[in-house]
C-alpha cells in the first residue's frame, strides 16, 4: 500500500510544482489533490492498523500527513482561497514531525538511511511552505516549484515505484 500511496503523492507533488510553470485548471488541480488525499487516507487506515513497529508506524504517520496535506491544498484551490495561512501552519507542524522522524531514524540502532533521506526531504518540502507562507520569506517561494517537483520524483514517485517492484 505504501508504494501506491507514494506514487499518488508523487503525481500530486509534481502536478502542483508544474502548475508554477504552466496554467493548470484550478478545478482539475483541486479535484486531483482531493482524490489523491482520499486514496492516501484510505490506505493509511490499513497501514496504521497493520503497523508493528516505530518504522511502519512512522510510514503510517507520513501517509496521514500527506493525506491531510492534499485535502488542505484541494480545499484552498477549490475555494479559491487567497489566504493560505492554514496550509502554512500545517506545514510548520508537518516539517517538525518530519525532521523528528528523520532524527529518530538516525538515532536507531539499525539506521535505515533511506528513511533518513525520505523524512528529511519531506521536512524540507513542508519547511519551505511554512517559510514562504507564514514567515513571509518570499525568496523561498522561487524555489517552491523545484522543491515540489524534486520531492514528487525523488522522494515519492521513485521510492513508490521501487517498493511496488520489490526493490525497496
Amino acid at each position: 500500500m505504501l508504494g501506491v500511496n507514494l506514487l499518488f503523492a508523487g503525481f500530486a507533488l509534481t502536478l502542483n510544482g508544474m502548475s508554477y510553470y504552466f496554467k493548470v485548471d484550478d478545478r482539475a488541480k483541486g479535484i486531483s489533490n482531493i482524490l489523491v488525499g482520499i486514496v492516501i487516507a484510505i490506505n493509511a487506515i490499513f497501514q496504521t492498523s497493520q503497523a508493528t513497529d516505530h518504522i511502519t508506524f512512522g510510514f503510517s504517520a507520513a501517509m496521514w500527513m500527506f493525506a491531510l496535506n492534499y485535502i488542505i491544498i484541494a480545499a484552498h484551490t477549490l475555494l479559491k482561497s487567497e489566504n493560505w495561512k492554514v496550509f502554512g501552519v500545517y506545514s510548520l507542524f508537518a516539517s517538525v514531525v518530519s525532521f523528528t522522524f528523520a532524527w529518530d531514524s538516525i538515532m536507531a540502532d539499525d539506521v535505515l538511511w533511506v528513511m533518513v533521506y525520505l523524512w528529511a526531504m519531506w521536512g524540507v518540502l513542508w519547511a519551505q511552505s511554512f517559510l514562504a507562507i507564514l514567515a513571509g520569506i518570499k525568496a523561498v517561494d522561487k524555489f517552491s516549484p523545484h522543491v515540489l517537483i524534486l520531492n514528487g520524483v525523488a522522494s515519492t514517485f521513485v521510492p513508490g515505484l521501487l517498493m511496488l517492484l520489490d526493490y525497496l
